[in-house]
C-alpha cells in the first residue's frame, strides 16, 4: 500500500501521479514518450519516478510546453523517416530521393536531440519544470510557462493569484475560499487583486 504525505492539507499518494490525474499524466506521457522516457526510472537517476506533482489545472501549460520542447525533434524524427522510406522514388517535381538526403536529414536529427524531463513539480506555488539538458530556446519556453502558472489555478486552470498564506498555491478565488476560507478574501483586500476580475479584461 502506498505511503502517504499530508502537505497543507492536502494528501500525496507517493510514487503514483501525485497531484495530475492518472489519466492526465498517462496522456502526457504516450503525447510525449521520449520527452518523459524516464517515468518509471530508477529514482537514483531521476526525479520523474514520483510522476506530476502538480495539479490538473497546470495540465494544459504541460502539454502545451511538452510540445515545444519536442518540436524539433519530433520534425527532424519525421524527415528521416520520409527520406529514408522515399530512398530511389520521385516526391515531387521529378525530385528523386537519395541517400544524401538520409545523410543529412539523420545529422540534423543528432544535433537536435529531445530534452529528458526529470522532475516536474509545484513549488512555492508556481511550476518547477526541470530536464537534463535544453538549448536556451527551450529554456525560455520553461521560463515562460513557469510564469504562466503564478497566474493560472493549479485546480482548475481558471485565472489565479499566488496565494502566501501558509503552503503557497497559486488559485482562482474560488478554490482560493475553499483551501483558506475567510483568509483567502482578507488577502485579495490587502493585495488589491482579484482573479476573477482579470477573466474580464
Amino acid at each position: 500500500f502506498p505511503s502517504h504525505d499530508r502537505r497543507g492539507g492536502r494528501l500525496c499518494i507517493l510514487y503514483t501521479d501525485v497531484f495530475v490525474s492518472k489519466v492526465l499524466a498517462e496522456k502526457l506521457v504516450a503525447d510525449y514518450p521520449e520527452l518523459y522516457r524516464d517515468r518509471c526510472g530508477d529514482m537514483r537517476k531521476t526525479l520523474m519516478c514520483w510522476g506530476f506533482d502538480c495539479g490538473d489545472g497546470w495540465y494544459q501549460i504541460i502539454d502545451t510546453l511538452s510540445y515545444a520542447l519536442t518540436l524539433s525533434h519530433r520534425n527532424a524524427k519525421q524527415d528521416v523517416e520520409f527520406w529514408t522510406k522515399h530512398l530511389g522514388q520521385t516526391v515531387w517535381n521529378n525530385r528523386i530521393g537519395t541517400q544524401e538526403d538520409i545523410d543529412r536529414a539523420t545529422k540534423r536529427l543528432e544535433e537536435t536531440p529531445c530534452p529528458v524531463a526529470i522532475q516536474v513539480k509545484e513549488k512555492f506555488g508556481t511550476l518547477r519544470f526541470y530536464v537534463d539538458r535544453a538549448t536556451e530556446r527551450q529554456y525560455n519556453y520553461i521560463e515562460f510557462a513557469e510564469l504562466m502558472s503564478s497566474k493560472t489555478c493549479e485546480e482548475c486552470g481558471a485565472s489565479g493569484q499566488t496565494y502566501y498564506i501558509g503552503w503557497n498555491r497559486t488559485l482562482c478565488d474560488k478554490h482560493a475560499d475553499e483551501a483558506y476560507g475567510e483568509e483567502a478574501a482578507d488577502y485579495r483586500n490587502k493585495t488589491g487583486v482579484w482573479a476573477d476580475d482579470e477573466e474580464k479584461f
